[in-house]
């Protein structure tokens, strides 16, 4: 037997990262709805709670319809933002030395896979964000590499074109899986 406030509490903590005034309107409307589900069946409690569903799977529909949090926003934009400073090919350069030429097929691979994560999870508007936050951290570190390495000139009109597209990539990839799964995604059961 589960109590409601047991099946709350398993609810309540999926939903962590959402902003707390949705949450706890999420959990008083849940409240209010077992409570007239319970009365409804005569006071039995498990026929309510059943009647609902697995806490994972409530806590997940909410979480699609109302997404995260400003915080985790933000928080996934500034990681985008700084992982974006790193997919730059040539933040420094010396005689003998381009850093981080190689990594920064690895930090783009990383990006994306991030943005990609943070449109799915979080929603498109939270993945155009993050998007958005690697292509200025793109533009940052790009304009921090040519001032730095003004004397060599690495910069030539095609890798200039490439830096440009890569940046406007990353923001279509932070929107696109998002607004995606908003499209395909089938109708779910009412809240």
């Amino acid at each position: 037997m589960t109590s409601i406030d047991g099946y709350l509490e398993q609810v309540r903590r999926r939903l962590s990262g959402m902003d707390p005034r949705v949450r706890r309107d999420i959990l008083q409307e849940l409240r209010s709805h077992l409570a007239d589900s319970t009365a409804a069946n005569g006071g039995n409690v498990n026929a309510a709670i059943a009647g609902l569903g697995d806490p994972a799977t409530v806590a997940r529909r909410y979480k699609d319809l109302y997404g995260y949090g400003p915080t985790y926003r933000i928080l996934f934009a500034a990681l985008a933002g700084f992982i974006g400073v790193f997919t730059i090919p040539a933040l420094f350069a010396t005689e003998t030395t381009i850093f981080p030429l190689s990594l920064s097929i690895l930090f783009l691979i990383i990006e994306v896979v991030v943005l990609m994560w943070v449109s799915v999870a979080a929603g498109n508007r939270a993945g155009l964000m993050a998007g958005i936050a690697g292509c200025v951290g793109r533009f940052i570190a790009f304009g921090g590499a040519f001032v730095a390495n003004r004397a060599t000139s690495m910069v030539t009109p095609d890798g200039l074109a490439l830096f440009l597209v890569v940046s406007i990539l990353l923001i279509v990839i932070g929107w696109l899986p998002g607004r995606a799964r908003q499209v395909w995604r089938k109708p779910g059961a009412e809240l």
